[in-house]
């Protein structure tokens, strides 16, 4: 409904916990690549998916030549109960060996694949996103954004 309205388009998708180059559907995440030729959209990010899964899919992501990012959730993993019929997340485990500075060193990853928008989803506090922030900074990355991103993102520069 956005395309062609001069907003911007953003695609997420989630992958598998076990298998970050397969979509929770079971698709390669090598086979969006024409749907991305279709409706270019502006960014392409993987959300809602264990830190572990992300960069997997992010190696094959930066090959379609958009512009691409993630924000990882903080559970232990996304099980049958949560992908059946109206799913909350009370049904999901928080994890508990996620601290800020190894969320801060999964996301770093991401960036030194290419990711230029990062960020994060359930579980992940404003406390992750900071030192996620933080080391980004010290790396030498500009973070932009503000205003222009959710609070749970921000943009890199390299």
């Amino acid at each position: 409904a956005t395309l062609g309205r001069g907003l911007p388009v953003w695609l997420g998708v989630s992958v598998s916990d076990d298998d970050g180059a397969r979509l929770r559907s079971g698709e390669h995440v090598s086979e969006l690549g024409p749907l991305l030729s279709e409706r270019r959209p502006d960014a392409v990010l993987v959300n809602c998916s264990v830190p572990e899964a992300v960069a997997p899919a992010l190696r094959i992501i930066r090959g379609f030549g958009l512009p691409f990012g993630a924000y990882a959730n903080g559970f232990t993993r996304i099980d049958e109960k949560f992908l059946g019929v109206a799913p909350t997340v009370d049904v999901l485990t928080r994890r508990e060996d996620l601290t800020p500075e190894r969320y801060a060193d999964f996301a770093s990853e991401w960036v030194a694949l290419g990711a230029c928008i990062v960020g994060g989803c359930c579980e992940v506090s404003p406390a992750h996103v900071a030192a996620l922030a933080d080391r980004l900074g010290r790396d030498g990355h500009e973070l932009v954004g503000g205003g222009e991103f959710p609070a749970a993102m921000a943009g890199v520069e390299a």
